[in-house]
C-alpha cells in the first residue's frame, strides 16, 4: 500500500486563571485549534497559522506535547501538538469549517478530545522543538 504522508498540528493554550483549554468545533468533531501542514512550511509556522485560522488569536508556539500517527484511508497522518500562548488577536474565525470556539474545562475537554489522554500530563510534557 503507497500511503500519502500529512502532518497535522495543533495547539495548547491554556488559561490559568481559569483552569480551561481552547477548543474548536467543525463540522464532526471537537479539537484544539490546528491543522494540515503545507508544503514546504516548518511545524511551528502551520501550528501558528492555523491556530490564527481558526480563533483569531495570535499565538506563539514553544515544546512539542504530544505526537501521534495513525492511517486514515490512503493517509498516514502524524499529529504534533505543540505548546501556544496568546499573544493577541480577538477570538473569531476565518476558517469555513470551524462552527465554535470554546475554552473548556480539562474534564470536558478529555472527554471531547478523548486521543488527547491526560491534558493535565500533556501540561507538564515537555520536549524541546528544534528548527
Amino acid at each position: 500500500m503507497n500511503l500519502l504522508h500529512v502532518d497535522v498540528v495543533y495547539v495548547l493554550l491554556y488559561d490559568e486563571a481559569t483552569d480551561q483549554v481552547l477548543t474548536v468545533k467543525n463540522e464532526r468533531h471537537w479539537s484544539l485549534p490546528g491543522g494540515r501542514r503545507e508544503h514546504g512550511e516548518l511545524l511551528a509556522h502551520a501550528a501558528v497559522r492555523e491556530a490564527r485560522e481558526e480563533t483569531g488569536l495570535h499565538v506563539q508556539v514553544s515544546d512539542i506535547v504530544h505526537i501521534t500517527e495513525k492511517v486514515v484511508g490512503s493517509h498516514h497522518a502524524t499529529f504534533i501538538t505543540f505548546r501556544g500562548e496568546i499573544t493577541g488577536g480577538e477570538i473569531g474565525t476565518t476558517d469555513d469549517e470551524i462552527q465554535q470556539i470554546a475554552w473548556k474545562s480539562i474534564a470536558d475537554a478529555e472527554k471531547l478530545m478523548p486521543d488527547l489522554g491526560s491534558i493535565r500530563e500533556l501540561l507538564r510534557n515537555r520536549a524541546t522543538y528544534g528548527r
